[in-house]
């Protein structure tokens, strides 16, 4: 006779939810996050969420805790959503429905292996967050900033001399790549804001985000925070991940031919003609269109503040936005004919191309698998995300986040840190058996390309198979229809 199972229920308490339990209350509705092992219910909460309601639902029913830690200070978990805590989570391998699995290792799931393996993945990385922290790398050297600040005044200084003493066209032209370069450089700063990771004070840094973003840019740093903080947690996924989503000028996966739901946009997004048109052509289109990216982001800007009315910060940002579109037309209207300043108004904004290129190089020709909810963050971001080598010298010009896959994992890490941090990372890495993925500017402008062009080179034979069906499905109601009829 096999032998009593020496497993003992735990008695059932008002205050302990099982797996089962949680998974059935959110199917119910509830919004009900877990993370140190703590149930939160954040129906009430989530609309006053400063990084947006989505980024909360993308971690509905799971164990969130390293997104939770990876993008909010630790004063969040002790002040604030402490008071959503509704009780204490029972962990997998104590809960009932799982005993005789884990019990009896060689009955396991691929899935349970999976699962395991990525435990040991996280348990990996909390240990490296705590010799990051030992080693003083998430405070904020100031002096960084300082050197920072300098550069930016010099290149508006530059751009407002051009433009206001300047005697040629050359002067005028050199006027407003000097705006472009301060564009591009304060993106960084304003970038940091978002994180909180200047002062580590969420009204300071949304203050100094404001400032940056809006005022000098034109840009609402709201927008990009609802965006950005998504973007974070389902990284390079083709359905949730707004910064893979650029239908109808790129696909980065022909998962999207078929067309999908889009849970940032909210809307289907459709592979119609023009899609299939521009995918064709997208790894040759992706420099001229990332020249016009910063148009798009001011219309992105301003749809987010016309229909975020309950956005806390929304009319210090609209006030920033009229100052910006006060003093950039009367800047640009200085110049001596309407055709010096359309050519600088394209100029100025056109030369911000590379900022954008920065941003997808990281991601456009990485991973775009759904691997589960059992995946966790730490290897995630490292299959989603590469790095770009550089000469410590250039690291100013990349903002210091080339170092992208460092950044996901350590949203909140000074950038002017991420460097210090790499050597942390790579060991951790080759401990664990993760991959590393890093290249220099060149390699990983053709990595991009031939993704993309990997791609477009799909869209002639995808399109060729929709008509083959569409054939098919004409064919067979020829045959069915007069058949009908007879019947009738």
């Amino acid at each position: 006779m096999p032998p009593e199972s020496t497993y003992v229920e735990p008695q059932t308490k008002k205050n302990i939810i099982s797996k089962s339990q949680l998974e059935a209350r959110c199917k119910a509705g509830e919004i009900l996050i877990v993370v140190n092992q703590k149930v939160y219910k954040l129906d009430k909460w989530i609309k006053h969420h400063p990084g947006g309601q989505l980024a909360i639902r993308h971690c509905i029913g799971r164990d969130c805790t390293d997104e939770v830690k990876a993008l909010h200070p630790d004063y969040v978990l002790e002040k604030k959503i402490k008071y959503f805590e509704i009780a204490d989570y029972l962990p997998r391998d104590s809960d009932p429905e799982f005993a005789p699995i884990l019990g009896n290792p060689a009955s396991r799931s691929k899935e349970e292996i999976f699962a395991a393996q990525e435990a040991i993945y996280s348990k990996a990385y909390r240990q490296l967050e705590t010799r990051l922290r030992d080693q003083q790398l998430f405070e904020t050297n100031y002096i960084n900033y300082a050197w920072e600040f300098s550069r930016y005044l010099t290149l508006f200084t530059m751009a407002i001399v051009l433009n206001l003493y300047g005697t040629c066209t050359m002067h005028y032209m050199a006027s407003a790549l000097c705006l472009a370069m301060f564009w591009h450089q304060i993106s960084f700063f304003a970038h940091d804001a978002g994180h909180n990771s200047i002062t580590h004070s969420l009204e300071i840094d949304n203050g100094i985000g404001i400032f940056l973003a809006d005022f000098l840019g034109g840009l609402s740093i709201g927008w990009w925070k609802k965006s950005h903080y998504v973007h974070h947690i389902v990284t390079n996924h083709p359905i949730h991940d707004p910064d893979i989503q650029h239908l109808p000028f790129f696909a980065v996966t022909t998962r999207i031919f078929k067309g999908f739901f889009s849970t940032y946009h909210q809307k289907e997004m459709v592979f119609d003609r023009a899609a299939q048109f521009f995918v064709s052509y997208q790894h040759y289109l992706y420099y001229p269109i990332m020249m016009l990216g910063r148009f798009n982001l001011y219309v992105q800007s301003m749809t987010f503040l016309a229909t975020e009315p309950i956005y806390p910060y929304r009319k210090q940002e609209i006030f920033g936005l009229c100052i910006y579109w006060i003093w950039y037309p009367y800047f640009v209207k200085q110049l001596p004919t309407w055709n010096m300043v359309i050519a600088y108004v394209f100029v100025s904004h056109m030369f911000t191309f590379m900022l954008h290129v920065q941003i997808t190089l990281s991601h456009f020709g990485m991973s775009t698998e759904e691997l589960g909810d059992a995946e966790s963050f730490a290897a995630k971001m490292l299959r989603t995300t590469m790095d770009v080598d550089c000469p410590t010298w250039l690291d100013w010009f990349h903002g210091g986040l080339q170092f992208q896959a460092i950044h996901h994992l350590f949203p909140r890490m000074p950038r002017h840190n991420l460097r210090r941090a790499q050597p942390f990372v790579r060991e951790f890495c080759d401990e664990v058996g993760l991959t590393y993925h890093i290249h220099g500017f060149a390699k990983g402008n053709s990595i991009v390309y031939s993704a993309l062009k990997d791609v477009a080179d799909q869209v002639g034979f995808f399109v060729e198979v929709a008509k083959h069906e569409a054939k098919e499905y004409v064919d067979a109601q020829k045959i069915v229809l007069p058949e009908l009829k007879k019947d009738l």
